[in-house]
């Protein structure tokens, strides 16, 4: 029964032991009890025999020893009635010489088994060592088939395997979904099957080259669904050889990219829009400064007629309005001039190499007078490296941030300004220091924008427009500008271009 306790091993151990002193015991009875013709002794090799099954290791060379003990005890027990000439001690001798071989015979087995006993312990261990890393990288090896096998079906891209014929062998969920079909009408079908007619000759060629050695990649094709729906599609294709270095199969993976079309086709179209769009503001600027000319011109010279012809018959009043009338229409001119340069920025310009160490000194000597005038430093030390650029826009960039640095100069201070350069990986980054007035902070992001004014024409005159001719020479270049400044501080203008 389930709950029947089991015999303990020392009572097992004790019966054993008790059995095998009582077949010595039974024997030695028999020995001393037949006649003396009868080697009995040779019997106790059975006691031997069955120390076979006794647990201690050399328990047969002691049942031996009792053996042999009992032996003599027998043959002299029987020595007093023996007649002349008895073979009682050569059968002792025989007795003993088979009970000592039995020994010797048990005890090289037991020694033998006992070390088969071993070895297949050993052998048993590592038999179960190695089925459970067996059992292991198994149950290892189900988990990734299982993790590859979903990461295959779920994939967002469509894959499939294809023989050497073009055959289909297998593919995933991805695919057969996107397409509109089951597995079971895609495997076994040609590769061609699955394309749109117009990609047809492109993945035939494409496959004849990657044959030939060629590779497939990112080559844009079209896939047709089971509704007939075109969905486009860039194709790369990887192979797995045989030994022989032929190819097994090759896989091929389709990424969808229908979405990535219509955003790079809206992207296109409003490009175009907007680039339409700049066009009619450039024209629309253009021909709105030029025509606002010939009235301001006629403006001009009428008011230059009255200030000329009847000045001295005005009161002060009206010639303080005709020198108000006079000064408004030469800004106005000053004006539609720089609205006009504006729209000009990088109109029909060529790129070409712009060498910054021959603008800068160029410069200071158109500025001559200026600087002169105004007891202004210019101090330059920037890479000498020509880059490919639009030469007067460059040209006028650098201008108008020395004027800005002297107009904006402190008063009875003789503007310094330090022009230096850094050469980066793709581009360099120029720096335009001055000692002036500064700019602060919550101004700093306005300064670029067109018409932008910071102090009144009674401070500093202008039309506001020259930093921004500076951001859009600057986005022309695909470039960046900014400033870093502080009230009464100086200030510095720092812009990259593209080398």
């Amino acid at each position: 029964m389930a709950n029947q306790k089991s015999t303990p091993l020392y009572v097992k151990n004790a019966i054993l032991f008790s059995i095998a002193f009582l077949i010595a015991a039974i024997i030695y009875i028999i020995d001393i009890n037949v006649p003396s013709s009868i080697a009995i002794g040779a019997i106790y090799s059975l006691v031997i025999l069955y120390s076979w099954i006794l647990p201690t290791k050399n328990i047969s060379i002691y049942i031996g020893i009792l053996c042999t003990i009992l032996i003599i005890l027998g043959m002299t027990e029987k020595s007093a009635s023996l007649p002349q000439g008895s073979l009682e001690g050569f059968n002792t001798f025989i007795a003993i010489i088979v009970v000592w071989v039995c020994v010797t015979l048990v005890s090289a087995a037991k020694s033998g088994y006992a070390g088969l006993e071993k070895v297949l312990s050993l052998l048993e261990k590592k038999v179960f060592e190695r089925t459970k890393a067996l059992l292991k990288s198994q149950k290892e090896l189900e988990i990734s088939e299982r993790i590859y096998s979903s990461l295959y079906e779920n994939s967002n891209e469509m894959l499939a395997s294809i023989k050497n014929n073009n055959e289909v062998i297998r593919c995933n969920e991805t695919l057969a979904n996107k397409l509109g079909y089951s597995k079971d009408e895609i495997l076994g079908r040609s590769i061609e099957f699955l394309h749109d007619e117009n990609s047809l000759a492109n993945l035939r060629n494409s496959l004849k080259g990657y044959n030939e050695g060629k590779s497939i990649k990112n080559a844009e094709l079209q896939l047709k669904t089971n509704s007939g729906k075109a969905i486009d599609v860039i194709l790369n294709v990887s192979s797995s050889k045989n030994n022989d270095g032929t190819i097994a199969f090759k896989r091929f993976s389709w990424t969808d990219i229908t979405e990535l079309k219509r955003i790079e086709n809206e992207r296109i179209a409003y490009a175009e829009k907007l680039e339409a769009k700049n066009k009619e503001l450039e024209q629309f600027a253009f021909i709105a400064s030029h025509d606002l000319q010939e009235p301001l011109r006629t403006v001009t010279s009428f008011s230059e007629l009255l200030s000329n012809e009847y000045r001295t018959q005005f009161d002060e009043t009206g010639k303080d309005s005709l020198n108000f009338i006079l000064e408004a229409t030469g800004r106005m001119q000053n004006l539609v001039k720089a609205l006009l340069d504006y729209s000009r920025i990088g109109k029909d310009a060529e790129m070409q190499q712009v060498n910054f160490i021959e603008i800068i000194e160029n410069l200071k000597k158109d500025l001559s007078l200026k600087i002169t005038e105004t007891n202004t430093l210019i101090e330059y030390d920037v890479v000498d490296v020509a880059v490919m650029g639009y030469k007067d826009e460059v040209r006028q960039l650098f201008l108008n941030l020395i004027l800005n640095a002297i107009k904006f100069g402190k008063k009875e201070v003789s503007p310094i300004i330090k022009i230096s350069s850094l050469k980066k990986q793709n581009e360099i980054q120029f720096c335009i220091a001055d000692n002036g007035i500064g700019i602060s902070k919550e101004h700093q992001h306005k300064i670029f924008k067109i018409f932008k004014r910071l102090h009144s024409r009674n401070e500093y005159d202008g039309t506001g427009i020259g930093l921004a001719h500076c951001q859009k020479i600057i986005d022309l270049h695909g470039g960046k500008i900014w400033v870093e400044s502080s009230l009464g501080k100086g200030s510095k203008f720092f812009f990259t271009l593209k080398t």
